[in-house]
């Protein structure tokens, strides 16, 4: 029977925790959640595990590699842009544009002796040291 098949017809916490422990999954399931919760996180492991053994059986064997050489492709790019002090390769890899589109653009409370800015609740405006900016 299939593991993910032994997944769904698994009906106690037990059941679902001897299937985590076997060999492609080899997980120690936290028995505080439910059942569905853990039932779900299994279900997305072994289906990650069967994924991964189709890959390795298909000869796919550098689908995990580009990424590993990107990564360290784009750490090197990095690095070259600030060594050699080239000022476009520099402003390429800065991150203030993404930074701007996810900033917070409602009402803002600073903290009057740390300067610290929160999000304004009313929680948190009723508070003394907190100043409407």
């Amino acid at each position: 029977m299939s593991l993910i098949k032994q997944i769904e017809d698994a009906e106690t916490k037990d059941q679902l925790e001897a299937i985590g422990k076997q060999s492609p999954l080899s997980v120690d399931v936290d028995k505080r959640k439910g059942v569905e919760t853990i039932r779900a996180e299994l279900m997305e492991m072994a289906e990650e595990a069967v994924a991964s053994e189709s890959g390795e059986k298909g000869g796919d064997e550098n689908q995990g590699n580009p990424a590993q050489e990107g990564l360290s492709q784009n750490h090197g790019e990095g690095d070259d842009g600030t060594a050699t002090g080239e000022p476009g390769a520099a402003d390429d890899h800065s991150a203030p544009k993404p930074a701007s589109k996810r900033q917070y653009s409602g009402r803002l409370l600073k903290n009057r002796k740390t300067g610290r800015l929160f999000p304004w609740t009313a929680q948190l405006a009723k508070k003394r040291e907190m100043q409407e900016v």
